[in-house]
């Protein structure tokens, strides 16, 4: 809880001392009051922090989250570059100076908000497949979640579903209700977290571009998909 909270507050903070840098709440100067317009867009600035919290709570990895929070930082400090360099009393020494500290904050951001690679738990996909290799797989990986399309319910998958939770999707490859079980929303309700996990897509073609479609649907980053070909996994 107590990251989370970190997390939220540092895009408000950043960019409320975005508002104080841009306009100049510190020390706006003799004779340069602050004119209203300059407070309507201080205090957009710093609700940009506050939507982007907002936004940020709508996506469904953090990996995402990490992205959008960078892209702000990014796009606060080129806007304080910007606003200093281009004053008019700045120098040429001065805009330079102004575009390496942009560019040192820009690799800062990247640096500090790098997402760790992590191993995601699976999600296995198939049809087709040896049940042998599958309960293989099963008991070497634990955290591995497995979908099964097949025609008939032989005793070993049934084992398979009451010892390692298989998922069986009992029917021919073009019954509409399989198709409905492999769609989008099928996978969404029997695998909640989907998006979390990285997804191993094994069978014949017509499948894997069906089962593809449907993770696209579902905004499955192509990077933690991978499609397998053969009756092995």
């Amino acid at each position: 809880m107590a990251s989370e909270a970190s997390a939220n507050q540092g895009p408000i903070l950043f960019w409320c001392g975005v508002a104080v840098a841009e306009f100049g709440a510190i020390q706006p100067g003799l004779g340069r009051p602050w004119s209203p317009t300059s407070y309507v867009a201080a205090a957009l600035l710093a609700g940009v922090g506050l939507l982007s919290v907002k936004a940020a709570g709508h996506l469904r990895t953090e990996e995402a989250r990490q992205r959008l929070r960078l892209g702000g930082y990014l796009t606060g400090a080129l806007l304080v570059a910007h606003q200093a360099g281009t004053a008019p009393h700045a120098t040429e020494p001065g805009r330079v100076a102004w575009l390496l500290l942009y560019a040192l904050a820009a690799v800062m951001a990247v640096m500090s908000h790098r997402v760790p690679r992590q191993s995601k738990p699976v999600l296995l996909i198939a049809t087709g497949v040896d049940p042998r290799a599958l309960r293989a797989r099963l008991d070497r990986e634990t955290d591995t979640v497995a979908v099964y399309r097949t025609e008939r319910a032989t005793d070993e998958l049934r084992d398979l579903e009451a010892r390692y939770g298989l998922v069986l999707v009992v029917g021919r490859e073009h019954d509409p209700r399989v198709k409905e079980r492999l769609s989008a929303s099928g996978l969404s309700r029997e695998i909640p977290d989907i998006a979390e996990r990285e997804v191993v897509v094994a069978g014949p073609r017509p499948f894997k571009r069906y089962v593809g479609g449907a993770l696209s649907r579902l905004a499955v980053p192509r990077s933690q998909i991978r499609f397998e070909n053969g009756h092995k996994v």
